[in-house]
């Protein structure tokens, strides 16, 4: 059984992943962290992902919003509350570092997170601002 740590380690790795797949121009990087479907929910919408191709398309919107000088993200905080063995509600705090390392914003975010036969995937992304 996944621990909370455990959990959250997974978490900070999706977010490194995030930098990652931005550095390298590919969104498919994020698949590994994706659940097909799944659902995002922030800025006044609630947008279904329904395919692998909606999941990329997806993060190559959200890579496209950085500005020319993201260099990393660093996650402040991760809280798991695991709702049954299999499932769990996290939040986190989340900066943006620019390549001068100063933090040019700051938000936090909540996933809920499934383990499925592949292993540990996010199915619902809420933005808060």
């Amino acid at each position: 059984m996944t621990t909370e740590a455990e959990l959250a380690a997974w978490v900070r790795e999706y977010s490194d992943h995030f930098g990652f797949s931005y550095h390298a121009k590919d969104p498919t990087m994020m698949r590994p962290y994706c659940h097909v479907p799944a659902l995002g929910i922030g800025g006044g919408q609630v947008n279904l992902i329904s395919t692998v191709e909606q999941s990329d398309a997806r993060w190559a919107a959200a890579h496209a919003g950085l500005p020319d000088d993201y260099d990393h993200s660093v996650l402040h905080t991760v809280d798991v509350t695991f709702t049954s063995p299999t499932a769990a509600y996290v939040t986190v705090n989340c900066g943006r570092y620019n390549k001068a390392g100063e933090e040019y914003v700051n938000f936090d975010a909540s996933y809920v997170v499934a383990q499925v036969e592949e292993g540990w995937r996010i199915t619902t992304w809420i933005g808060h601002r």
